[in-house]
Parts: C-alpha cells; sequence; structure tokens
C-alpha cells in the first residue's frame, strides 16, 4: 500500500481518526521525517509490527504535507 503526498483522502482520513476519543499522538515520527525533505530521498517506508498504527502514520505525514491548510488538525497558528 503506498501513499502520495498532495492528496486530500489521507488528510480527510486522518482528520476523523484524530477525533475518536481514544486516539494515541503519533506525531513524533515528523522529527524524522523533517531531516528528510531536503535530501534526495524520495521514499519513506514504515515498518512496525501488527496493529501498531502504520496506516495511521501514513495518513499523518499525508496530511502534514499538503498543498491545503493543516492548520484545524495540528494547531499551528
Amino acid at each position: 500500500m503506498g501513499y502520495f503526498l498532495n492528496n486530500e483522502e489521507p488528510y480527510v482520513i486522518y482528520q476523523e481518526t484524530a477525533a475518536q476519543p481514544y486516539f494515541i499522538d503519533k506525531t513524533g515520527i515528523l522529527k524524522e521525517i523533517f531531516p528528510l525533505i531536503n535530501s534526495t530521498e524520495k521514499y519513506i517506508c514504515i515498518t512496525r509490527p501488527r496493529r501498531f498504527g502504520k496506516t495511521i502514520m501514513a495518513n499523518l505525514i499525508g496530511s502534514f504535507f499538503p498543498r491545503h491548510a493543516i492548520q484545524e488538525i495540528f494547531l499551528i497558528p
């Protein structure tokens, strides 16, 4: 399964997930992704055991780096 940036789907899915009462914040992965932004790396592989939130992390990344505004999910002024 692959996710691409600048797509509306991860944003919508993550927005619904973040609004759930039992949501685990996985934004810490962004610290590891920021150094890769200006590098020559084109792909990021997220490997975790079953049921560890790989899809949620992929949707988080897809919704943090979109073309449209992200203020309402991540509380950025």
